[in-house]
């Protein structure tokens, strides 16, 4: 597995499932067609490719800023690009999340001066200098750096209100929840209240409704979920 270039992400990801999934570790994307390419690293991997085939998560990231991969992804399309693992990082339960980041960032930074990637705007791992964010991102990212929070913390609401909170929050969009056959099973006015009625979590839920992930097993069947408009 370790520095093989597995062409097609799509035929990858069915390739290295298995030995890649809940690993952390750094990996290199390369385009077949001019030989570009990009490093990265993730505390999973499996999840991280996945990402790089699901074009919601690529345009929605776009939007909050540049990135000379992704449009890259976008431009030649994912069977245009191959993934090789560079390294394996395995890790255990005595490694706090702080210790993790620091070791995957270390050896992320130790193959980005090694191949000097073309699609690395920045050649510092877990840098974001050089990156071109949007407006509204700039905005939070200043209000962050201001330290301004917002001014409904602290606020304790009622449980009435926290109801009325749930049911209107994302209303825009609900949530379908089927079956294995695609039969509509629920539909919820919201991603806060899907969870709540069906005993499975908002991440999982959220992931498979974004197509990340195409079905949820939960206690032996198998569900799918897809956001849906809200009747008014």
């Amino acid at each position: 597995m370790k520095n093989i270039l597995y062409k097609n992400l799509y035929l990858a990801l069915a390739n290295l499932k298995f030995s890649i999934e809940n690993k952390s570790g750094i990996y290199q994307l390369v385009n077949l067609i001019n030989s570009k390419s990009y490093v990265g690293s993730s505390i999973n991997l499996n999840r991280r490719l996945k990402e790089y085939l699901n074009i919601l998560y690529i345009t929605r990231n776009l939007e909050k800023g540049n990135s000379a991969i992704l449009n890259a992804i976008l431009k030649y399309g994912s069977v245009k690009f191959g993934i090789r693992i560079l390294e394996i990082i395995e890790f255990d339960s005595k490694h706090s999340k702080s210790e993790k980041k620091s070791t995957i960032l270390n050896k992320e930074q130790y193959f980005i001066n090694l191949i000097k990637p073309e699609y690395n705007i920045n050649l510092t791992a877990g840098s974001n200098l050089g990156r071109i964010f949007s407006t509204k991102i700039r905005n939070k990212m200043s209000l962050a750096k201001k330290g301004k929070t917002s001014n409904k913390k602290g606020v304790i609401l009622s449980q009435e209100s926290r109801a009325l909170f749930r049911a209107r929050s994302g209303r825009a969009l609900g949530i379908q929840m089927l079956n294995e056959n695609n039969e509509i099973l629920a539909t919820f006015n919201s991603i806060q209240i899907a969870p709540e009625e069906t005993g499975i979590s908002r991440n999982r839920i959220s992931r498979c409704a974004r197509g990340i992930r195409k079905s949820i097993i939960e206690k032996g069947k198998i569900y799918k979920f897809e956001y849906t408009k809200c009747k008014k």
